[in-house]
């Protein structure tokens, strides 16, 4: 006789030996005790949690001659027969094969016969979301109001696909996944039963790699006996699945945490060697990474984990060494990898460069990477490491003599100076605007003129004007510092072009010639005045600013050009 495979050896034959999923169990025993079964269910659930088993079982139980509690008897002869996998009365169809409108036609046919040998005819279609639409519309008829003797069983992992008209029309189950100790206990007790046995650590292994999902458990239960016979130790298991054992997992973690690269890439190069699968040790090290944030986060979480006691306590004391943030950046580096791998055909080098960035989170300059940078540099603190620090130059301190020790210069005579010896200015042009840089102050500029010793009668209006603008009542000086105040450097410059005309009972005005008519509605439109008189109001809180557009688009004083000429020699030429 052939060799049947484990979970087609035990599948369960009554509604009690399926596991995690008593909320379904209980609820289909009790419309079987009571004959009142629905006229068409629909099991949702993820692969291997017991659907198809569960609508074997119901098809059996609704043609059980005397059920036990909802429970199918099994001595009966329609137990007898349903017992067979051909029994005529039961059909199954898999939808991904036959999903065409002809083949739900054949079966809605089918449906009017009356059954053969048992009370009620039972289709179970697996995979029902696979059917095409114009199959979906065909069934529709029939599925709402079937013969008295028909019952529908739909199964399906995506019932997101499914139309809400056929939904509504059965009665929904959804199938949970099952825990990692009700998937232990059913191994252990089929392991039992076949003659065989597998070390606690290597169910463990079986059950996390299962997902969820009994079929996988037994699927890889079969292919460790397969391996090494009736007697599978743990380490048999980490090879036949490929995963990393959990002490190296927290060796590399470790090395990660520390910033030990080299470490960390020379045990990577040792899984390349031993021939393991660069994928599977990625997703081992975020699961192991993901273990690590939610026992930082949460504490002690062994049904979040499904983990031992002695492996919680593990992982709250390697999560101790390292704050959130850096084990946040770590799983999404992994995450990114484990994703980016499978399109590369060397993820060698993808998998080196994120262990190298979890070591170094400084590389790159994000929030998440400098709370791990902050982390690593405490955490280097802790350990009494000092932090480098470049030595100071060797030079000898120069000691400048306080102001009031200093002698006063005495003062040369030199004859009269043909032109004002200031510099001549850079062009506006030129001047490089800092937004950050503070405001020049009209006071301090004047401060910086040379004084004559015997400053001519013509310079009394000058030094007058002078002072003036030192007590801030000079326009010019004024708009000088308003300009300075934008933030925009659009605006900014714009103002540049306008010419304070004059400043009275607190109100500044300020020009451009008729040329320049497009770039005074510029500079009066809301959005860039708005600005530009807030500027104004730092210097002068009561201030409000006029633009206009004027002939002359600056004083024309003498007093104004003998004070331009003071300021910035005589040189400067006036239109």
């Amino acid at each position: 006789m052939a060799y049947r495979a484990l979970y087609r050896q035990y599948r369960p034959a009554r509604f009690a030996e399926v596991i995690g999923q008593e909320h379904i169990t209980t609820t289909l025993k009790h419309q079987v005790a009571s004959d009142r079964p629905a006229h068409a269910y629909l099991f949702c659930g993820t692969r291997g949690t017991g659907k198809t088993t569960s609508a074997r079982i119901l098809a059996r139980a609704v043609n059980c001659l005397s059920p036990e509690d909802g429970e199918p008897c099994g001595k009966c002869e329609a137990c007898l027969a349903t017992a067979s996998e051909s029994a005529s009365d039961i059909t199954e169809i898999d939808a991904a094969s036959n999903n065409s409108v002809n083949d739900v036609r054949d079966l809605i046919e089918n449906a009017q016969y009356a059954p053969l040998k048992l009370r009620r005819r039972v289709f179970i279609i697996d995979e029902v979301h696979m059917l095409s639409g114009a199959a979906f519309n065909a069934l529709l008829k029939t599925l709402e109001e079937p013969p008295e003797h028909i019952l529908f069983i739909l199964a399906t992992t995506e019932p997101q696909k499914l139309p809400a008209t056929i939904i509504s029309r059965c009665q929904r189950f959804d199938f949970h996944r099952l825990s990692i100790t009700d998937i232990k206990l059913t191994l252990k007790s089929v392991l039992s039963r076949a003659g065989a046995s597998i070390e606690d650590g290597g169910l463990t292994l079986i059950a996390r790699a299962a997902q969820g999902g009994m079929r996988d458990a037994l699927s890889l239960a079969d292919q460790c006996l397969a391996f090494c016979g009736d007697n599978v130790s743990t380490q048999d298991v980490y090879n036949v699945l490929g995963s990393m054992e959990d002490s190296f997992l927290f060796d590399i973690s470790d090395a990660l945490l520390r910033s030990d690269a080299l470490t960390a890439l020379k045990m990577l190069d040792g899984i390349v060697q031993a021939g393991r699968d660069l994928s599977v040790f990625t997703t081992d090290l975020s699961g192991h990474f993901r273990a690590l944030l939610l026992a930082k986060t949460c504490g002690r979480c062994e049904d979040l984990l499904d983990c031992t006691e002695d492996a919680m306590k593990r992982y709250l004391e390697q999560a101790k060494i390292s704050s959130e943030a850096r084990l946040m950046l770590a799983l999404d580096r992994l995450i990114a990898a484990q994703n980016d791998m499978r399109y590369l055909p060397a993820p060698r080098a993808l998998l080196e460069s994120a262990l190298i960035h979890i070591c170094r989170p400084e590389d790159a300059l994000t929030l998440t990477n400098l709370e791990a940078r902050i982390d690593r540099l405490e955490a280097a603190l802790k350990e009494g490491i000092p932090a480098r620090t470049q030595p100071a130059p060797k030079s000898e301190p120069q000691t400048q003599p306080k102001p009031e020790q200093q002698p006063a210069p005495t003062p040369e005579p030199k004859p009269e100076p043909k032109q004002n010896p200031v510099s001549e200015p850079v062009p506006d042009d030129d001047i490089p605007w800092d937004m950050e840089a503070p405001p020049v102050q009209f006071s301090e500029i004047v401060a910086d003129i040379p004084q004559e010793e015997e400053p001519a009668p013509k310079k009394a209006p000058v030094q007058q004007r002078a002072a003036s603008a030192a007590s801030g009542d000079d326009a010019a000086a004024i708009w000088r510092e308003a300009i300075a105040n934008i933030p925009n450097m659009f605006v900014q410059v714009l103002a540049k072009e306008a010419v304070a005309i004059k400043y009275e009972q607190n109100t500044l005005t300020v020009g451009f010639t008729p040329a320049q008519e497009m770039k005074q509605k510029s500079l009066s439109a809301p959005v860039n005045f708005e600005p530009t008189q807030r500027a104004l109001q730092t210097v002068k809180p009561d201030a409000k600013l006029i633009v206009t557009t004027a002939k002359a688009a600056a004083p024309a004083s003498d007093e104004a050009e003998a004070l331009a000429k003071a300021l910035f020699g005589d040189k400067l030429t006036i239109e």
